[in-house]
C-alpha cells in the first residue's frame, strides 16, 4: 500500500496545509503562497521597484 504525503508543518511560521503548486510559478510545491523562489524575486523587486533583469534573476536564484 503507497501513502501519499500532501500536508506539510512548518513550525518555524506555525504553518500547516495542503502541498498545492505555487499560484505564480505553477512549478514548485508550496503550503505558503508565493513559494520560497517566487517570494524571493517579489521581494527583490520590490526592493528595487522595477523588474529584475536576466542576469539580476540568475545571480539571485543560482543557488537554488
Amino acid at each position: 500500500m503507497r501513502n501519499e504525503i500532501n500536508r506539510i508543518v512548518i513550525l518555524d511560521k506555525n504553518i500547516r496545509g495542503d502541498i498545492i503548486k505555487c499560484n505564480v510559478c505553477r512549478i514548485n510545491f508550496t503550503a505558503v503562497q508565493p513559494c520560497i523562489v517566487c517570494q524571493l524575486i517579489i521581494e527583490k523587486q520590490n526592493e528595487l521597484e522595477r523588474k529584475l533583469t536576466e542576469k539580476e534573476l540568475n545571480d539571485l536564484i543560482k543557488w537554488f
